[in-house]
């Protein structure tokens, strides 16, 4: 994602980066830009923490209907 990232907004939260990358795929499909911020290793494995699914404030609203429509995100998340 390019231009100022200090304005996205956090459409889900995961326990893996994994299951943020997974999701994150269905976004991509959309044409949606996305950005995942990890809490976890430095590429190591698993870490404490989780991670996030950030977009545009402007694509947050069709970004959280896409992910709910799939079943990507669990009530709690976001």
């Amino acid at each position: 994602m390019t231009g100022n990232d200090e304005n996205l907004v956090t459409v889900a939260n995961f326990q893996a980066r994994w299951e943020a990358e997974s999701a994150a795929g269905l976004l991509l499909g959309e044409d949606i830009p996305y950005l995942i911020q990890s809490r976890e290793g430095a590429g190591l494995g698993p870490g404490p923490g989780g991670s996030s699914l950030l977009v545009r404030p402007e694509d947050a609203e069709r970004a959280r209907q896409i992910l709910d429509d799939a079943g990507a995100v669990s009530g709690d998340q976001a």
